[in-house]
């Protein structure tokens, strides 16, 4: 979904429901949760909830993921390193 907005600027809950073989209230949920984690925003016009992607969140959760990516990455050689040396 976050991809889908991506390419696609705002849209809303029915354009991106026809893009996934899912019932209307699963895209909802996932929606929301979405929203929930600030990485999405809508707007209501009427009856027609509109979405779209917030980069700026997306960003910040990617920097996030790149720094915890490179503690365990680091940690997981450290235990590698550990267990060679205590096969010899």
């Amino acid at each position: 979904m976050i991809h889908a907005l991506a390419d696609g600027g705002e849209q809303s809950a029915g354009e991106l429901g026809a893009r996934f073989r899912s019932a209307q209230p699963t895209i909802s949920r996932h929606l929301k949760v979405l929203e929930s984690a600030r990485l999405i925003e809508r707007s209501v016009d009427g009856r027609v909830h509109r979405f779209r992607l917030r980069r700026e969140s997306l960003e910040a959760a990617g920097a996030w993921i790149r720094r915890h990516e490179a503690f365990w990455t680091g940690a997981v050689d450290q235990l590698e390193q550990l267990l060679l040396e205590t096969e010899r």
